[in-house]
C-alpha cells in the first residue's frame, strides 16, 4: 500500500487541497482532504504499519506539489534513443522509461509506413508485452499504426516506399496477429479502398484517425459517417483551409464528431492556430501528443526515423531537406507550453494530456483521471509544472528527489 499525503490533488470534481491518496494493489483506494482522511484522527491507524493486515506502507510526501493523472501519449514513435520499429523488447522498455521520466504513464508506440513483414514483427511483439503491469516505465496500452494507408502527396516524413493502398486483408492479419492490440490507425480517407477499410476497422473495434491526407471537406465527412472519429497531428500533413475549399482542416475545425491531437512543440503549430483549434474543439475535443522520435530525451544530433536520416537541432527534428520529421517533445513540455504560451489553466492542460486521450482510445474506464477504482497512474508536479515523480499502476517508476518518508 502507498500513501501520498499533502499534495493538492486534481480530480474531475476539482482540486482537493492538501489531500491524501491511498493506493492498494495498483488501484486508487481513497482520495480525501487530510483532515477528513481519518488517518490522523484515529491513532490506531498507523501510517507506517497496518497492524490488522501486517502491511508496511510506502509514504510519499507531496507537500507543495500537485498530484495529477498520468499523461497518455497516443502518438509516439520513440524516445531515449529508441524507436518502435526497432522491434525489440529492450528498445520499447527504454522508450517507455524515457517518457515516464516526463510524466507519461500510458503510451501507444507508433509505427510508420514500412513493409508488411516489419509491421507483422511489431504487432507480434506488442501482443507479447501489452498490458504487462510492470514498474519499468510507461504502460504500453496498444499500438498506433500511422500508415501505411496514407496519401503519398501528404506523406510528411513518411517514407514513400512504404505507402500502399488500404487493404482489409492486411489490416485483419495485423489486428489478429496483435491479438486485438492495434488500438488506432491513421488513414487517408481519399485513398482507394479507404472507405471500406474504415468501416471494417470500426466494426472490429479499431479507432480511426484521419491524417497524412489531401482529402476534400466532403471526403472527410464521408469518413466520419463511416466511423472515423479523430484527426492526426492537427494542421500537419493535411489539406488546408480555403474559404471555398475547406479541406481536412476545415472539416476538423467544424465537425464536432471529430476529436484531434496536436503537437505543442513550438514548431508544428503556430500559437494562434493552436488557440483557434482549442476554441473550435473545446477542451474535451483535443489531445496533446508528442509524435516523438528517438531524439526525445536525448542530446541534439543525427538520428533515424522510418529508415530516413533526421537531424535534431535547435529543438526541432527535421529531414535533411528541412521538413519537420516528428519531434523531440515530451508531454510535460507540451503541458507547460499549453499553460504558459496558450493561456490554458493547468486543469485544461491535464484534461488534454490525460482524460481526453484515455477516452479517445477507449481506456477511460481505468485511466485518465484521479478517481477511486481507477488505476493509480499519477504524476507529481511542482509549481513550475516540472515532473517530480511518476507512478504507473501504483509503482514509482521515476522520482527526481527523495520524497519517500
Amino acid at each position: 500500500m502507498t500513501i501520498i499525503k499533502g499534495a493538492d490533488i486534481l480530480t474531475p470534481n476539482g482540486l482537493v487541497q492538501s489531500g491524501v491518496l491511498i493506493i492498494e494493489d495498483g488501484v486508487i483506494l481513497r482520495v480525501s482532504p487530510m483532515e477528513s482522511a481519518g488517518l490522523e484522527a484515529e491513532p490506531e491507524y498507523d501510517y507506517e504499519h497496518d497492524h490488522e493486515h501486517d502491511q508496511e506502507y510506502e509514504i510519499i510526501d507531496g507537500t507543495g506539489l500537485t498530484l495529477v493523472p498520468g499523461f497518455i501519449d497516443i502518438h509516439s514513435h520513440g524516445g531515449g534513443g529508441c524507436d518502435t520499429l526497432d522491434g525489440t523488447f529492450e528498445s520499447l522498455e527504454k522508450l517507455c522509461l524515457s517518457h515516464a521520466a516526463h510524466g507519461t504513464t500510458g503510451i501507444l508506440p507508433t509505427t510508420m509506413s514500412v513493409p508488411h513483414e516489419i509491421l507483422l514483427s511489431i504487432v507480434r511483439l506488442i501482443d507479447e508485452i501489452v498490458g504487462a503491469k510492470t514498474s519499468s516505465g510507461a504502460e504500453i496500452l496498444g499500438l498506433h499504426l500511422e500508415g501505411p494507408w496514407v496519401n503519398p502527396e501528404s506523406k510528411g516524413a513518411q517514407h514513400v516506399a512504404g505507402i500502399r493502398e488500404p487493404s482489409i486483408e492486411e489490416l485483419d492479419e495485423l489486428a489478429e496477429t496483435s491479438n486485438g492490440h492495434v488500438k488506432m490507425i491513421t488513414v487517408a480517407p481519399e485513398m482507394p479502398g479507404a472507405f471500406d477499410l474504415i468501416k471494417h476497422a470500426v466494426d472490429v473495434g479499431i479507432r480511426i484517425s484521419l491524417g497524412h491526407s489531401s482529402a476534400t471537406y466532403d471526403q472527410v465527412l464521408n469518413a466520419v459517417e463511416a466511423g472515423a472519429t479523430h484527426v492526426t497531428h492537427a494542421y500537419n500533413a493535411m489539406s488546408g483551409l480555403h474559404h471555398r475549399h475547406p479541406g481536412m482542416v476545415g472539416a476538423m475545425l467544424s465537425c464536432q464528431r471529430l476529436t484531434a491531437d496536436i503537437i505543442l512543440d513550438g514548431f508544428h503549430v503556430h500559437p494562434a492556430a493552436a488557440k483557434i483549434l482549442m476554441r473550435c474543439k473545446g477542451k474535451e475535443g483535443l489531445a496533446l501528443i508528442t509524435d516523438a522520435t528517438r531524439a526525445a530525451g536525448m542530446l541534439e544530433g543525427d538520428y533515424e526515423l522510418g529508415g530516413q536520416k533526421v537531424i535534431y537541432r535547435h529543438g526541432a527534428v527535421r529531414l535533411p531537406d528541412g521538413g519537420l520529421a516528428g519531434s523531440a517533445l515530451t508531454l510535460d513540455a507540451a503541458v507547460k507550453y499549453a499553460v504558459l504560451e496558450l493561456g490554458c489553466s493547468l486543469e485544461e492542460a491535464i484534461v488534454m494530456a490525460s482524460s481526453n486521450p484515455a477516452r479517445i482510445i477507449g481506456v477511460d474506464d481505468k485511466k485518465g483521471s484521479i478517481e477511486v477504482g481507477k488505476d493509480a497512474d499519477l504524476v507529481l508536479l511542482d509549481e513550475s509544472f516540472n515532473v517530480r515523480a511518476t507512478i504507473v499502476n501504483g509503482n514509482v517508476v521515476h522520482m527526481v528527489r527523495g520524497i519517500l518518508t
